[in-house]
């Protein structure tokens, strides 16, 4: 009987997993990791979830890449949104990693009070900065790739860092947070250098190790259900004034333009947005645009295609 060659890869790859694990399901090097054991100590929750949560696998077969691998000379975790492509990396790590747990790596860094681990579940992907000691710097910077003409914005309101594209939003870093071995918050915020994320830790008088978490946070993936494409302030109001100064043919002209240079998922909703016309959305492109906020379109994926329809968002909106 012939065996097909997905099962035997699967079964190879359920042995592999098997071999590194006690009976308890601890990975058997464990103990010998003291990021680990930092990490299960602060944040036993997204260590528990790394240890169980396969990569995602989307509806066309391909697999999410749930971490970058150990020997990755750039240690960038990259992660997927639609045919778009955005990544963290940790420039200060050193020689290559250790794959800790089925979704968890932990890095070296070149300051020995300091240490990393990345992990993918889900929809979100993180990078997360271990500090062992008082001596540890306050400040770290994490490089984050995107297509050309990407930039970041620290909303003011919470300190969530939004990626944008040529004007439509990709994903966003979730809201900065630190946590001290007491489980106590720590004093940590954001802030950005053209594509590079900054993140402040004041962790002196803390109880240590304290963990600190860049989370990055997808948008519209092709296996959600729903997603919103969220365009920018800027892009709102050059649609709106399109309309009082061309009308409905000239605003059409101006969302067909931004949709033309998105990918995947989110160009196929702005098509669709684009077919059903930039008439059904005018009224809250202008609510928007008077509101300095944000337009944005959602879309329901159900048999048949998406259902769309237009909403002002008031979050996760560039501020420019």
């Amino acid at each position: 009987m012939r065996i097909p060659t997905r099962a035997v890869v699967a079964a190879l790859a359920t042995l592999l997993a098997l071999s590194t694990v006690n009976i308890a399901g601890t990975p058997v090097f464990a103990a010998e990791d003291p990021a680990l054991a930092a990490l299960t100590q602060v944040v036993p929750e997204i260590v528990e979830e790394a240890r169980t949560t396969p990569p995602t696998e989307i509806p066309e077969g391909d697999v999410q890449k749930p971490f970058a691998i150990a020997t990755d000379p750039d240690r960038t975790l990259t992660v997927s949104i639609s045919e778009t492509e955005i990544g963290i990396g940790i420039p200060d790590a050193t020689g290559n990693g250790n794959q800790a747990l089925p979704g968890l790596i932990t890095y070296a860094a070149k300051q020995p009070s300091v240490a990393y681990a990345q992990t993918r579940t889900g929809q979100i992907a993180r990078t997360m900065t271990v500090i062992k000691d008082s001596s540890a710097p306050t400040e770290y910077r994490f490089p984050i790739s995107a297509p050309e003409g990407s930039m970041l914005e620290v909303e003011d309101d919470d300190g969530t860092v939004l990626i944008y594209q040529d004007d439509i939003y990709l994903g966003e870093i979730d809201l900065p947070w630190a946590k001290d071995a007491n489980g106590n918050a720590v004093p940590t915020s954001y802030r950005v250098e053209g594509m590079t994320l900054i993140q402040t830790v004041n962790h002196v008088g803390a109880a240590y190790p304290v963990v600190a978490d860049p989370a990055l946070k997808l948008q519209c993936e092709w296996w959600k259900a729903m997603c919103r494409v969220i365009f920018s302030k800027k892009l709102t109001k050059k649609i709106h004034s399109a309309w009082l100064y061309a009308g409905a043919a000239g605003a059409a002209e101006v969302f067909k333009a931004a949709c033309d240079k998105a990918k995947g998922k989110i160009k196929l909703i702005c098509k669709v947005g684009v077919v059903v016309g930039v008439a059904s959305f005018i009224y809250k492109i202008r609510e928007a645009s008077n509101k300095n906020q944000c337009f944005a379109i959602r879309a329901q994926f159900v048999p048949g295609g998406p259902i769309v329809w237009g909403e002002v968002r008031k979050k996760s909106c560039q501020s420019k």
